[in-house]
């Protein structure tokens, strides 16, 4: 996939750079090359299945807290934003020459649908994504949803699979009244809910502490003495053993 960004993204580059086409085809086309490039280096990271490196385990306060890999989130905003920017430009050049029908009717559907999802990429990194435990509870905010549950309500926490993908999932005892759930605010009608009584970790956002976040979960959910070094440079330290 890299490579085919990088061989497409140059020739289209190129094409909107070289051809004798009026000068507004050749800016969307430049653009659209600009941005298959910039897909090829988030393409080499995000799609290559590498591993994730880096340090995202931090103190705040009396909670350790675990952040999201935020590549994804940048891809999604890097892709539908110079979509979108070449569906804008499209549509005005269309309205300027005077085809303003055709470009309206053309442009306008593809910069709402494109927007509406910039805008919900753009939402999501401001918002930002992490692991939040204090001592008497779990919360996740993921790119789209927030969750939480108390320790004492917890009742298994595995390694779970989830529309393809690991969870590290954390599940309630039937009938617990501390767990929450909702969407996060957004713009795009269709976003996933979160599941009843479920509080679920992206396992690949948290990558390189994935395996150890799971057992210190686990241990913190099945011994409350445990949950003593949560906010601890000793909660830090478990976090990090191979990162």
């Amino acid at each position: 996939m890299t490579a085919i960004n990088v061989l497409v993204g140059l020739i289209v580059l190129a094409t909107g750079v070289l051809t004798a086409w009026p000068w507004q085809a050749r800016v969307c086309v430049a653009i659209v090359g600009v941005g298959l490039l910039g897909n090829a280096l988030l393409a080499a990271r995000e799609w290559s299945g590498s591993p994730r490196r880096g340090d995202r385990v931090s103190t705040r306060g009396d909670a350790t807290v675990v952040g999201y890999d935020r590549v994804p989130a940048y891809a999604a905003a890097w892709g539908t934003g110079w979509l979108t920017l070449v569906a804008v430009l499209g549509t005005a050049f269309g309205v300027a020459a005077g085809s303003v029908g055709a470009a309206l009717v053309l442009g306008v559907p593809f910069v709402l649908l494109l927007g509406l999802v910039l805008v919900d990429s753009l939402l999501a990194l401001a918002r930002g994504a992490e692991v939040v435990a204090d001592r008497e509870r779990l919360t996740v905010r993921s790119w789209a949803t927030e969750t939480g549950i108390a320790w004492d309500d917890v009742e298994r926490v595995g390694l779970d699979l989830r529309h393809g993908r690991a969870v590290l999932a954390v599940t309630g005892y039937s009938g617990a009244t501390s767990w929450t759930g909702r969407r996060l605010p957004h713009v795009w009608p269709r976003r996933p809910r979160p599941v009843p009584g479920r509080v679920e970790v992206d396992s690949r956002a948290v990558e390189p502490h994935a395996p150890w976040l799971l057992g210190v979960l686990q241990d913190w959910a099945a011994d409350p003495a445990r949950r003593s070094e949560i906010g601890t440079s000793q909660a830090e330290r478990r976090l990090r053993q191979q990162a």
